[in-house]
């Protein structure tokens, strides 16, 4: 884990941050590569709770190397290897237990081919390996994401210890690793925790060469250290790609092939004794480029062992499980990974704008982020870090345990880089599509702007259509889709975002559909689009590209209109006028969630079950009117598309200040009202309409408790 300094971690310059990646007689590339000086505290203490995968530094004497996780699946053989997780949708559907033979997985492969016992998942996945120097002893100590038997993994190093890669000619586990003339096995865990520590001399020279691997207990080799920030997920997001041997989306292609090959000489790590002393620490340096983060959760899945990953996840709910889609939570363990692409050039000190990215049903922290057109549209032309969330697995869902992960994601990326908090949007494809949509909706004071690729509503039954052509137009649906699905199937979402797009207003978004798709069909988008055009206020582009399908605008690459569209928005922090639906049936308080505050209203609860409801206006702070243009267009990019859009027209009109409120509310019991942000001074007059009696606070102190109806007066 590199020690964090606070939005400032990382040099854009291009030093290497390990001697492993080969021939560097230093043990780690420090700050003064970055020519800027380095501040005394940073230097005094290593992050433990968040890192870059691959790095290794040096932490108050301790050599640290920091591995990527959900790594390990051993050597490329040639095969085309799914998604880790595709064993679980076969074992629900009633296939045998290893249909990796017959099913090429989608949107999420690994590069390696070797799996795991059911079980015994991420045992010999290397989170942490840890080496310091008692006098003539060094201790290894190898933290690994799951251990639950002693004896079923093992740890395993190799030194030369001359430093001299011409002599030498010991194998690690089989392994070619040029220069060795020692290695030390040691196969005894602790499953309490997950850690396996052995001890060896201290060479004779002071500098000396290492490398680490954990196996299975057949001494099949899954993961290897000291393999540098710049190990690849090759497989980006397009179909072909992901079908290419030897590339995957876990950042452990190199690895991959070389225990494919069976020589891992390159990925080693120079130790000098001499800066493994007391108070000595030095900072891994990571370029530009994408990368895995790590960060510690403090949540764990329910119902599961709380390490690694699982193969047999149990659905989030009793509706979802045997669905395709339907919302299960693979990556149970504390330490997740996000994706992170971090643009070249320009000086990192810079503030810039942060995007985040959230992959669909599949998919992965690798797929849509990691793509050249992606990255240079979104990335790069906007100077813009890109972020990608796991949100738990391919089948999240973005609620839960899986919305826990994006705002830990959001809140570890806002830590790390120096963000202008003002400028951060949101954007996913498909089920992407609907956790962006569903995350802008319900924290509309955080986002600036959205991008939604063929998101999922909520229901696979929205449309337009009203009456008998309702009915009709749903046994037409069902009839024609790829899967079975009851009529009020919500696959795994979680509330039809679709109904909530007047928490919008202050989001401008870009919502872009295919006519011919098959998964999230046009109906879909008829709907999106209707409702949108509906809701007063909201500022959008909606595209329906007519000869796309579901993958096509992924497959294509080209994101240009949907990127322009974001480049100046900025945030809304305190607007005049709140429009906000929200339901206490979306929390988890197991894991800190509840969507119960915009802007500045906060603490907002419901007397019922079911929809809250509020539309509240200030007329108290400066404040402008404005007049929108709606209208329809068509255009091609990157397919042909017609268009409908709602803009604002001219420049805003600066209104009079009126020290005043309106508010109606739907099955609201109270909430709390910001005066300051609010502009609200003593004496405002109030017009309240309420379906049931409420509880107003203000910030200043004043309460009103309103009846039902209409009630007006002055604070």
């Amino acid at each position: 884990m590199p020690c964090n300094s606070p939005k400032k971690l990382i040099s854009l310059t291009l030093a290497l941050l390990l001697a492993a990646c080969g021939g560097d007689d230093t043990t780690v590339a420090n700050n003064s590569s970055t020519g800027t000086p380095v501040n005394p505290q940073e230097t005094e203490q290593c992050n433990e709770q968040s890192w870059f995968g691959g790095v290794t530094e040096v932490c108050n004497g301790v050599l640290v190397y920091r591995d990527y996780v959900y790594d390990d699946y051993g050597a490329d053989t040639g095969l085309l290897s799914p998604s880790p997780t595709l064993l679980n949708l076969a074992s629900r559907s009633g296939q045998n237990e290893n249909p990796f033979a017959n099913t090429p997985g989608l949107l999420s492969p690994t590069a390696g081919d070797s799996r795991y016992p059911v079980g015994a998942e991420s045992t010999a996945d290397l989170v942490v390996l840890r080496v310091s120097r008692q006098g003539n002893t060094y201790t290894a100590t190898f933290e690994l994401n799951a251990l639950y038997e002693a004896g079923q993994t093992i740890a395993a190093i190799a030194l030369d210890t001359d430093n001299n890669p011409a002599t030498g000619s010991e194998s690690l586990l089989g392994l070619a690793v040029q220069g060795a003339d020692i290695t030390y096995e040691f196969n005894t865990g602790n499953p309490d925790s997950n850690l396996i520590t052995g001890t060896f001399p201290a060479p004779a020279n002071g500098k000396f060469k290492m490398w680490a691997v954990t196996a299975q207990s057949s001494g099949e080799v899954m993961n290897v250290a000291f393999r540098g920030h710049e190990e690849e997920a090759g497989a980006e997001g397009t179909i072909p790609s992901q079908l290419l041997p030897g590339k995957g989306n876990w950042w452990e292609d190199k690895q991959a092939a070389a225990l494919g090959a069976g020589d891992i000489s390159q990925f080693f790590a120079q130790i000098d004794s001499r800066k493994l002393t007391a108070g000595n620490t030095e900072k891994a340096v990571v370029d530009a480029g994408f990368r895995q983060r790590v960060y510690t959760s403090k949540y764990t899945a329910p119902n599961s062992t709380g390490e690694g990953m699982v193969l047999q996840a149990e659905a989030s709910s009793p509706e979802t499980d045997s669905m395709f889609c339907g919302q299960y939570f693979h990556f149970v363990g504390k330490y997740q990974p996000y994706g992170v692409y971090i643009p070249a050039g320009g000086n990192f000190d810079d503030q810039r704008s942060l995007q985040m990215i959230m992959h669909g049903c599949e998919a992965n922290h690798a797929s849509q982020i990691n793509q050249p057109g992606m990255q240079a549209q979104f990335g790069d032309q906007l100077d813009r870090v890109l972020i990608s969330p796991l949100g738990r697995g391919p089948y999240g869902f973005y609620s839960g345990l899986s919305e826990r992960d994006v705002l830990d994601v959001l809140d570890d990326a806002l830590n790390t880089f120096n963000i202008d908090e003002d400028r951060v949007l949101v954007g996913g494809y498909s089920m992407g599509g609907y956790g962006s949509t569903r995350l802008a909706a319900l924290y509309p004071d955080r986002f600036a702007g959205l991008s939604n690729w063929v998101g999922f509503t909520g229901s696979i039954l929205n449309t337009p259509l009203i009456g008998e052509a309702l009915i009709q137009g749903e046994q037409a649906l069902t009839s024609t889709l790829p899967f079975a699905f009851p009529l009020s199937s919500t696959i795994g979402g979680v509330g039809n975002i679709s109904n909530y797009l007047g928490n919008l207003r202050h989001i401008p978004g870009t919502h872009s559909y295919g006519a011919l798709d098959e998964l999230v069909q046009v109906n879909t988008g008829l709907d999106w689009a209707l409702k949108l055009g509906q809701t007063d206020g909201v500022l959008y582009e909606f595209y329906m590209h007519l000869v796309a399908e579901h993958l096509t605008l992924i497959a294509l690459d080209e994101w240009g209109k949907e990127a322009e569209f974001t480049r100046n928005l900025t945030r809304v922090k305190n607007h005049g006028r709140i429009t906000y639906k929200t339901n206490e049936a979306f929390a988890y308080p197991e894991y800190d969630i509840k969507h119960d505050k915009a802007y500045w209203l906060s603490r907002i609860k419901g007397r019922a079950e079911g929809d809250i409801v509020i539309d509240v206006e200030s007329f108290a702070c400066a404040r402008s009117t404005s007049t929108f243009e709606n209208g329809q267009t068509a255009g091609n990019g990157p397919v042909p598309f017609i268009q409908t859009f709602r803009r604002l027209m001219g420049m805003p009109v600066q209104a009079a200040n009126e020290n005043r409120l309106t508010a109606n509310l739907t099955n609201v019991t109270s909430m709390r009202i910001d005066t300051a942000a609010s502009c609200l001074q003593n004496g405002a007059a109030y017009t309240v309409v309420s379906d049931g009696p409420v509880v107003l606070n203000f910030s200043n102190g004043k309460v009103l408790n309103l009846p039902a109806g209409t009630s007006t007066g002055n604070l």
